[in-house]
């Protein structure tokens, strides 16, 4: 964390209670130059949403605060400070997403982008130069601070939040992150694992994992996109054979050729080898994404 002593300085935080119907929230504290009292200048809470649009929440406030109090005609710059990777990391990368109607390099749809465009909005109106630091959390007494008054927000003063996508999840039969598809025209048998509808098209991002039918074992866990109608013919925890695009950076799902019955886990096996009892379908019921 590098201070300048002559920047308005802002400490920010998000919190997220996934365990407690995903309860979050987020604080900032300011601190004057010249003047090392902390000032509580940002709370707010939401009934649920998730911890990185908690993040970004608390640094579009932050911006929309300086903005307010006119302190672009008091100081020169202002320095905010955040401990979430996804938000400094992504900071630069926003223009260029609204450009591209909200895609990346890839053409993939981005998440979040509702908030995104607010950011770009607040930074824009801010009337002062704005630098967005990564700091470790917790890792001062402010910051320490910051992060009690976010956990506090959570749990007070709830919100909703209207851009929340929560998806549906199931549960997975692999640890683990999911990674990109690498597509290359294959069918295959998925079943699905979670499902969210994302960016301005409302295209369907889906986790599944691979079913091999020779060795009856699931073998990766993915991501891949597809059409609202595509993803309408997917449901959770069950099996489908699928056709894939052939574009490792934009995995698609382009066609559900048919339903594929699925084995039922025997209790007695290893991760991911399973028994050939057919297992019925499951119903879709809403869980906590973070």
């Amino acid at each position: 964390m590098n201070a300048d002593p002559h920047a308005l300085q802002i400490s920010v935080d998000g919190s997220c209670f996934p365990n407690e119907r995903r309860k979050s929230g987020f604080a900032g504290i300011v601190i004057y130059p010249g003047d090392p009292t902390e000032n509580e200048v940002i709370f707010q809470g939401f009934a649920q949403s998730t911890i990185n649009r908690t993040e970004l929440s608390a640094v579009i406030a932050a911006m929309r605060w300086v903005r307010e109090q006119g302190l672009g005609q008091r100081f020169g710059r202002v320095q905010i400070f955040s401990d979430s990777q996804y938000v400094v990391n992504n900071q630069s990368s926003a223009l260029y997403w609204q450009k591209a109607k909200w895609r990346n390099a890839a053409g993939r749809p981005i998440e979040n982008y509702d908030l995104w465009k607010e950011f770009l909005s607040a930074r824009s109106k801010a009337g002062i130069r704005i630098d967005i630091q990564k700091v470790l959390n917790k890792s001062t007494p402010l910051l320490k601070r910051v992060d009690k008054l976010a956990k506090a927000a959570a749990k007070s003063h709830p919100r909703i939040d209207h851009g929340l996508v929560v998806g549906k999840i199931g549960r997975s039969k692999i640890k683990g992150s999911a990674t990109l598809f690498p597509a290359a025209n294959q069918v295959l048998v998925v079943r699905v694992v979670r499902s969210k509808v994302v960016g301005p098209m409302k295209e369907n991002r889906f986790v599944f994992e691979i079913f091999d039918e020779t060795t009856c074992v699931y073998t990766s866990k993915h991501v891949a996109y597809c059409t609202p109608i595509v993803g309408a013919q997917l449901h959770r925890q069950r099996g489908f054979r699928v056709r894939m695009n052939s574009d490792p950076t934009y995995p698609q799902i382009l066609e559900v050729i048919e339903e594929v019955p699925l084995p039922k886990a025997d209790r007695n096996t290893t991760s991911g080898s399973i028994s050939r009892t057919m297992e019925p379908s499951e119903s879709d019921t809403e869980s906590k994404l973070v």
